[in-house]
């Protein structure tokens, strides 16, 4: 009898954590059905090495934010609750969150989702080239020029930005993206102290890495300023990338290396080839945790609001994007933000 009830408590759990969630796993799940469908569709692999680069970097952020929850905790046990027996106390402070069934399975079904969610967008991104060829180049650079006095943005930010080491450090900013966000994914998945908080953006990250990084792509399909002219745009972007490359042998540019991969893998079908450049999925997600971060104080999102504008900045310095793959990236992610924000509401 009492295995009896242990076991109809337990599925009462699991069905309650999956109707919980079942927003965020509805739009997970009629995405790996659209990646399916694309990769049948073209005869293609539904794999992508992209995707396992992503998930490395997901499993290393979760172990940096497990090391910084247990100095929080710590922290938190020697300024404020300051017991006879801090070790005492938080072991049992960690003992409480794993016995907390909802915590844990709300923070595996999230975690799950998100990881099938960054796979399928690696599948898709893979593809973008195949079902629509880059062409979007020379509008996008036609734009920007209409849209900034008929100069190329990056021209307007070199007087600035275009030294080698403050170049460096826009570079190492925007590769410490990934981390950044991440690390705000990770806060997501475990947090519950505002679960429509956290829905709102769990949702909209899927929805920004789904709707702009795959859709959006596909239908603006460009492959930016860097590969402009291994594209046959034109050397319109020549003058920058020289600029750049004699950068490069001042300080470390992680960004050439990481752009003549990219570039390689696309010409050869290497394991690592998704090149998109519209709308600029790095400036979306730093918009997106800016605006998770005003959810929990105001001084975080202002910091995280500065790291979106340097973001932004870094995009275009690099060579990586337009200024409107930018533009678009921003309201993307506040249009996301707030549609989210409306369905979980609904779904709550």
């Amino acid at each position: 009898m009492t295995m009896q009830t242990d076991t109809l408590i337990q599925r009462s759990a699991a069905e309650q954590v999956l109707w919980r969630n079942r927003l965020l796993l509805g739009i997970v799940g009629m995405h790996f059905a659209f990646g399916l469908t694309l990769a049948f569709s073209l005869d293609r692999y539904f794999e992508s090495g992209t995707a396992w680069l992503l998930l490395m970097a997901m499993k290393t952020t979760a172990g940096f934010f497990a090391v910084n929850l247990i100095v929080w905790r710590f922290c938190h046990c020697a300024v404020k609750v300051r017991p006879k027996r801090p070790i005492q106390w938080m072991i049992q402070d960690f003992r409480a969150m794993l016995s907390d069934r909802d915590r844990v399975y709300d923070a595996l079904i999230a975690f799950l989702a998100i990881t099938l969610m960054v796979a399928t967008f690696a599948v898709v991104k893979d593809m973008i080239s195949l079902v629509q060829p880059f062409s979007w180049d020379p509008a996008f650079a036609a734009l920007d020029r209409a849209l900034h006095g008929g100069v190329d943005p990056w021209r307007l930010l070199w007087p600035v930005f275009g030294t080698p080491w403050v170049t460096m450090v826009i570079n190492v900013a925007y590769h410490a993206w990934f981390v950044v966000l991440y690390f705000m994914v990770a806060l997501a998945v475990f947090d519950r102290s505002d679960l429509h908080r956290r829905m709102t953006f769990l949702v909209a990250f899927a929805l920004v890495w789904i709707v702009g990084g795959n859709l959006l792509a596909i239908a603006f399909s460009s492959a930016g300023p860097v590969y402009y002219e291994a594209m046959g745009f034109g050397d319109t972007f020549v003058p920058q990338m020289e600029r750049l490359y004699a950068m490069g042998e001042t300080v470390p540019l992680w960004a050439l290396d990481l752009q003549e991969a990219l570039l390689y893998n696309y010409q050869t079908e290497g394991p690592v080839r998704g090149i998109s450049a519209m709308p600029s999925m790095h400036v979306a997600n730093a918009v997106l945790i800016a605006l998770f971060g005003f959810a929990y104080a105001r001084w975080l999102g202002w910091v995280l609001s500065a790291f979106a504008l340097l973001t932004m900045i870094g995009s275009v310095h690099l060579a990586w994007h337009y200024a409107v793959d930018g533009y678009l990236g921003a309201i993307l992610a506040v249009a996301c933000w707030y549609g989210a924000k409306w369905l979980a509401a609904r779904f709550a």
